[in-house]
Order: C-alpha cells, then sequence, then structure tokens
C-alpha cells in the first residue's frame, strides 16, 4: 500500500535553468541595517523586470532575470544606489544540491524562486512585465468583482525538504482596515490595524489570478483596491480541504489549489524542473474491526428510541426539499418514523440537524451566522445548502456518526467499540494542549469506556495533581512552554507514555481523478438526449431491457418526462425528479 503526500520529488534541469536565467543575491543586512522591499522594489522596478523575487527568512535576499542579460552591466547599474554598494548584490549560481561554502541558490529556494514567477505577467510586451514581490506565491482562489472587501488567498511556500505547504492568508482593502481603525474603541485592536497599515500593499492581477505588489510605478491607486494582510476580529480564516459540490468549489479548496499548481508547473516550468508529489510506503495497516458504527444495522440499535429533529434555519423551497431528503434518509436508521421531526428550533435531549447557509453567505449579507456549536444539552450537526443540496446516503451515514460521538461525549460514554472485545485492563490516558486557551486537557478512559476530562488551567501553574509526571513530556526543558510541534500524549494502561507530533506533511488524493469525475457529473446531456421526450424515451428502453419492481414507477416518471416534451433539463434537475419519483435510495438513483 502507498499514498501520495504533499512533499515533493523535484529534479532541477539545472542546465536550461542556466541558459535562461541569470540569479541575483542581495544581502539584506549590511553594517547592522537591515534592507528590505524598499531595495527589492528597486530591483522589480521598471529599469530592472525581474522575473521573481524571494526572501524568507536569513539575510540574504534573491531576484531572477531572464536572459539575454549583461551581468557585468547590469551589476554596476544596480551598485549606482546607495544601498547596493560593499557587495550587497552579487550573481550566484543556480544548484540542484547545496555543496560547501559555494555561492548559490539551490534546492527548495531555487524551487520557490521558479515557483513565484508563475505570478509573473507573461505579456509580449516588456513595459507590462512584474513579479510577485513575497516570499511565496499568493493565489486568488475567489474574486468576485472589484471592491471586494476581504480575499482568502491561498499563500503557497515550499519548505525545506520540499514540503509543498498550502495555507490560507486573509487579504482586506486598505480602505476596510482604515474604517475599522476610524471606528475601533479596542486599544489593541487599534494597533493590530496599524501594524497592518504598515504591511506591503498588493492589488489583485487579473492575467494571473494572483495578488502582485503594488510599486511606485503603478501610480495611486484606489484604497478599495489595495489589498494588506489583515484578519477580521474573532474570524479565523479557513479553507475546506477537498470540494465534491462543483468543480468550481474544487478548484477554491486547498487540494484544487495543489491541483492547479502542479498544472500550473507542468505548462510553465517543465523545462526547468520536474516536479511530482512523492510517494510513501505504508509498512503495516491496522484495521478497525471493533467499531460498532459499520453498519446500518449497527446504527440502528444506537439509534434506538432516539429523538431526531431537522432544523430548518433557511426556510426556502431549498431547504424545504432537503429536509424531506434528509427525512427520507435517515428513516433506514431509526425504529419509529414518529422520532424525525422538522422545525424551526433546536430541542433539548434530540439529535439536532440543522439546515443553514455557509459562513461566506452570512459574511457576502450581514446577516448573523446561524451556527450553533453543540453542548451537553443540545447535540448539534449543521447542513449548509451551498455544500449538500445534493445529500447522499453516505454523507447521511457519517453525520449520523458524528451525532453520535457528540451525544456520547455529552453522557461521558464512548458506545462506539465493544469495549469487552479490546479486553483493557485498566485506564487510558489522552492528553492534548488547547493552545488558543493555553490549557492542557487530559481525558482519561475506563476499560468499560467511561471517561472524565480535566483541564490544567494556564501552562504556568506548576501544579498538575495527578498528571504532574506528563508534564516533561509536554514542556520545554529550559523554557517551560508547549513543546512546539506536539500535539498531544497517549498513555496505554500499561503506563506507557506516547508522544504524537503534528507534521505538516498530508495525504494526497489523486486529484485529477476527483477533478474528472466532477467535471463528468457536471457535463451536459448530449444535445439529442436533453428534452423530456429524449430522456422518456431512454427510460422506456430500460425498462424493456431490465425487469425490474419498480417498473410502475418508471413508467409514472416517463409519463411526467412527456409531458416536458421539448423542454429541456440538465443532470442536476434530471436526478432529481428521479429521487423525488423513486428515492434516493434506489439503485438507479445512485
Amino acid at each position: 500500500m502507498s499514498i501520495l503526500t504533499n512533499r515533493l520529488k523535484i529534479t532541477f534541469n539545472i542546465d536550461a535553468i542556466k541558459q535562461d536565467f541569470v540569479f541575483i543575491r542581495l544581502e539584506r543586512q549590511q553594517n547592522g541595517k537591515w534592507y528590505g522591499t524598499r531595495e527589492l522594489d528597486y530591483l522589480i522596478g521598471k529599469d530592472f523586470n525581474a522575473a521573481a523575487v524571494m526572501f524568507q527568512y536569513g539575510k540574504y535576499a534573491y531576484a531572477m532575470f531572464k536572459k539575454p542579460l549583461d551581468v557585468y552591466q547590469f551589476l554596476s547599474k544596480i551598485r549606482e544606489n546607495d544601498k547596493f554598494k560593499n557587495n550587497a548584490v552579487i550573481e550566484v549560481t543556480p544548484k540542484a544540491i547545496l555543496a560547501g561554502s559555494e555561492e548559490c541558490i539551490c534546492e527548495a529556494w531555487l524551487a520557490q524562486i521558479l515557483l513565484n514567477s508563475l505570478s509573473s505577467s507573461r505579456s509580449r510586451f516588456a513595459k507590462y512585465h512584474y513579479c510577485n514581490l513575497t516570499g511565496s506565491l499568493l493565489l486568488v482562489r475567489d474574486f468576485e468583482g472589484k471592491n471586494k472587501d476581504c480575499l482568502d488567498v491561498a499563500k503557497i511556500t515550499l519548505h525545506s525538504g520540499y514540503l509543498l505547504e498550502i495555507k490560507t492568508a486573509r487579504h482586506r482593502t486598505k480602505i476596510s482596515i482604515l474604517t475599522e481603525l476610524k471606528n475601533t474603541i479596542d486599544n489593541k485592536r487599534k494597533q493590530e490595524l496599524k501594524n497592518a497599515l504598515d504591511k506591503p500593499n498588493y492589488i489583485f492581477e487579473v492575467s494571473t489570478g494572483s495578488l502582485r505588489r503594488h510599486l511606485p510605478r503603478d501610480g495611486e491607486i484606489d484604497a478599495k483596491l489595495i489589498y494588506i494582510e489583515c484578519g477580521l476580529k474573532g474570524k479565523k480564516a479557513s479553507t475546506p480541504f477537498l470540494e465534491f459540490v462543483s468543480i468550481d468549489n474544487f478548484y477554491k479548496s486547498s487540494a484544487g489549489v495543489f491541483h492547479h499548481i502542479m498544472i500550473s508547473i507542468q505548462e510553465h516550468l517543465s523545462k526547468y524542473m520536474d516536479v511530482n508529489f512523492c510517494c510513501r510506503e505504508i509498512d503495516d495497516n491496522l484495521p478497525l474491526t471493533n467499531t460498532l458504527f459499520k453498519s446500518p444495522k449497527q446504527l440502528h440499535s444506537k439509534l434506538d428510541g432516539q429523538a431526531i429533529h431537522i432544523v430548518d434555519r433557511v426556510n426556502d423551497e431549498d431547504s424545504a426539499d432537503l429536509a424531506i431528503t434528509l427525512k427520507e434518509l435517515l428513516l433506514p436508521y431509526i425504529t419509529d418514523e414518529k422520532l424525525i421531526t422538522v422545525g424551526k428550533g433546536d430541542k433539548k435531549d434530540a439529535l439536532n440537524f440543522r439546515i443553514l447557509h455557509d459562513a461566506d453567505f452570512y459574511e457576502k449579507t450581514g446577516q448573523k451566522d446561524e451556527y450553533l456549536p453543540s453542548t451537553d444539552k443540545f447535540q448539534r450537526q449543521h447542513l449548509t445548502i451551498e455544500s449538500t443540496i445534493n445529500v447522499t446516503e453516505a454523507i447521511v451515514k457519517t453525520i449520523i456518526k458524528e451525532q453520535l460521538i457528540k451525544r456520547d461525549i455529552s453522557s461521558r460514554t464512548l458506545n462506539m467499540f465493544d469495549w469487552s472485545k479490546l479486553k483493557l485492563k485498566g485506564v487510558w490516558t489522552f492528553a492534548a494542549w488547547d493552545e488558543d486557551e493555553n490549557h492542557v486537557i487530559f481525558m482519561e478512559i475506563e476499560p468499560n469506556g467511561n471517561f472524565e476530562f480535566y483541564e490544567i488551567k494556564d501552562q504556568n501553574i506548576f501544579n498538575w495533581e495527578k498528571f504532574e509526571k506528563y508534564r516533561k513530556f509536554m514542556t520545554d526543558s529550559s523554557s517551560g512552554d508547549k513543546i512546539r510541534t506536539l500535539e498531544g500524549l497517549v498513555i496505554s494502561d500499561a503506563g506507557d507514555i506516547n508522544q504524537i507530533f503534528r507534521t505538516d506533511e498530508i495525504t494526497i488524493p489523486e486529484l485529477s481523478k476527483i477533478e474528472a469525475i466532477i467535471n463528468e457529473v457536471e457535463t451536459e446531456f448530449p444535445e439529442n438526449k436533453r428534452s423530456g421526450n429524449a430522456l422518456a424515451a431512454l427510460i422506456q428502453e430500460f425498462m424493456t431491457e431490465s425487469s425490474r419492481k419498480d417498473n410502475e414507477e418508471l413508467v409514472i416518471f416517463s409519463d411526467e418526462l412527456q409531458i416536458l416534451g421539448s423542454n429541456e433539463l440538465d443532470k442536476k434537475s434530471f436526478k432529481k425528479l428521479l429521487n423525488q419519483r423513486l428515492g434516493k435510495s434506489s439503485n438507479i438513483s445512485s
């Protein structure tokens, strides 16, 4: 068994890179002074037109220029600027691997500067050339016209060891930051906003779908069109890893960005480097055989007598359809249909399935976000109209499991395992550090599945009581702070202490196959198979070739299609009608 990860395997074509580019290294620290963006702005200004610039940390920044270029005259011209005397700028050689003390740009930094060039203008007119002045590539996944106040931007960085990381960096218009600064009375927030205004200014470049640095040569630009990295108070920027709802949603997800990057590298940089996701072999895998949440029969027993309440917080035709479909898909898992109710408010002691809009909708419209967390008294699971309009059996099975786990947490008993088969001898202990609250949470699980939480407030409190012996496995011995990459501890019933460390290396699915499947679903019917009459004929043909117990329903469905006559249906509308007639549980519908 093997998996793909976001660690890259890169083979450089150094000869091709040398043939097409010259690399300049800028020493940003000279005589105790730190050179920053002004000097880099100078390098990519109208007199030089760097193809890419890159700085991340340390005392060097790099610029990449396209050949032909007279390097001697070029360096002389740069050194006319007082900031670049005393060998502050030199030519360096591209290398695949760092060897000795040679002045070079190599490995991940060489790949990153090539990656950054993806945001460079590819116009045939030199005056329009520019590059993205940043240590990372900034891709905009969702830009809905001008004057959008907030953009969640994909920040693409290549770390040592060729680990490709995508983070969501929120950027706001300068005018929105100034407006918040004017209206806020929180002194701490005021300082945060003032600090943000000192950060680099970016403008959205439609041609490459990226943010690029706003340079002096761009002239004065409306503050509504300038973007600066700055968060919204109380709202964390996040992006789902993978979306299946539509091809647009897929491309906006982190997985879609990974896919976009690999396609762009193949299209524009394959001459200079061959890039693939690393393949890791799995030495062993342990099947999970003792869970009680696998089969519908097991879930049915766990839901025996459990009230289920569907809460419609959208209250339109789509949400009503979703509520009906959800109820239909929940029925096989319960003992009494009367246990399922529908309303507008949550019910205590019921599993509440809340239908609402996604966060983007509430942010754009200014309406109150209807999301509510679960509590010990209210178990809640949220379905958004935007992402689950085509709810499936698999989705329902998953959210039932999640609700049962929430119920178990509130009752302090885990029922997802057959504990007798696990044959535990004593207590298992789990520990995790809540960095937002600066608390350590311990969880002790008894052999029968009963458990209890313990919270150690404030990491500086030395009294960890009975958990004191675990302190040294969670804190840095010199500072007393949390070990930076520690995720938590797992202590077995035999007393074995396992430290779990966080890694930025993640599993990557078969992105090309996912893209192809979503595209196929969204592809229209053939032109001569879109009308009601044509689709009715297909249904009739299917019935003559297949003897089925639901033929009577298919006949009615065919008649309904014929009523539509020459009116056309897309796949989504056709499937909706089919589900209404046969139900989602039919293998024809699926």
